[in-house]
C-alpha cells in the first residue's frame, strides 16, 4: 500500500508508532503532517538529513514554528533573494544583530529598512519555506517528541492542509507524483467533506475546479484535459487532495 492508502489504518495505530524514529520516504512527510493534525498532537518533529536538521514545533496538530540549521533558510537569504533589502543594508543590520544579540528583523525595523507589514510577511514565508522544503526529501530520518511548544513571538498562520498542498506543489520529481496518482486511466471522485477541506487547504481557483469536476467519477486523463493548467501541477494537486481526504480513488 502507498502512504495515502495507509492513512485510514494508521489512524488506528498507537502514538508509539508515530513517535518514531522512522525513515523518510517518498510519501512520508505529507502523511506525517496529516496524522499529526488528525491526532491534534503537540510536540516537536525533527527531520534529519545528513548534517541538515529541520524542526517543526506543533500545537494541537498545527505547525506553530519551524527551525532549520540550513543557511539558505535564514531570513537574511530570503530578504536578499527577494530584493527586499539591499546587501549593504543587510550586512550592516546583521553586524548590529550579532553585536547587540537582537534578531535581524528587529534591527531592520529599528533601522527603517523594512516595514512591520513586510517583515511579518517575510517571517511567515520563511517558516512556510522551511516546512515545505522537507517535502522534497526522500531520505533521512524523522522523530517526534511530545511536549509543549515553546512560546514564540511569531507563529505560522497556515492550516496544516494548506501546508500539505503547498509542500506537494513544490515537489519537483515526476516519478514521485506518478507513484501516487497512477496512470491516465486512474479514476477519482470528490468526497463528501471536499468543500470544507478545500477551504482549509486554501486552494487556488483553478484547483477548486478539480473537486467540482470530480463530483462524478473522472479519470486522471479527463481531469488533465479539463483544466487549463500544467498537467504536472494538476497531478501534484490531485496528490495533495488525496492526502487531505478531499479526493478518493474510485
Amino acid at each position: 500500500m502507498t502512504g495515502i492508502q495507509e492513512l485510514t489504518s494508521q489512524k488506528r495505530e498507537t502514538m508509539t508508532d508515530l513517535l518514531g524514529p522512522g525513515e523518510i520516504q517518498s510519501e512520508t512527510i505529507p502523511v506525517l503532517l496529516r496524522q499529526l493534525h488528525d491526532q491534534a498532537e503537540t510536540g516537536r518533529m525533527t527531520f534529519q538529513l545528513g548534517t541538515v536538521s529541520k524542526i517543526l514545533h506543533l500545537h494541537r496538530g498545527t505547525v506553530a514554528f519551524a527551525i532549520s540549521n540550513n543557511r539558505d533558510d535564514r531570513l537574511f537569504q530570503l530578504l536578499l533573494r527577494r530584493g527586499a533589502v539591499s546587501l549593504p543594508h543587510l550586512m550592516k543590520a546583521l553586524q548590529a544583530s550579532l553585536k547587540n544579540k537582537q534578531r535581524l528583523g528587529e534591527v531592520l525595523l529599528s533601522q527603517r529598512r523594512i516595514s512591520q507589514e513586510d517583515l511579518e510577511r517575510a517571517l511567515q514565508d520563511q517558516l512556510k519555506d522551511i516546512v515545505c522544503s522537507v517535502f522534497n526529501w526522500t531520505g533521512g530520518t524523522w522523530q517526534f517528541e511530545k511536549g509543549p511548544a515553546p512560546a514564540e513571538r511569531v507563529t505560522l498562520k497556515a492550516h496544516p492542509f494548506a501546508l500539505i498542498l503547498e509542500g506537494i506543489r513544490r515537489i519537483d520529481s515526476w516519478a514521485r507524483v506518478y507513484e501516487v496518482v497512477g496512470g491516465l486511466n486512474a479514476e477519482y471522485r470528490s468526497t463528501r467533506k471536499a468543500p470544507s477541506l478545500a477551504e482549509k487547504a486554501d486552494l487556488l481557483p483553478g484547483e477548486l475546479q478539480i473537486l467540482k469536476f470530480c463530483e462524478e467519477t473522472r479519470t486522471l486523463s479527463e481531469i488533465c484535459e479539463m483544466l487549463p493548467l500544467n498537467d504536472f501541477v494538476v497531478c501534484k494537486v490531485v496528490w495533495g487532495l488525496l492526502v487531505i481526504g478531499a479526493l478518493m480513488k474510485a
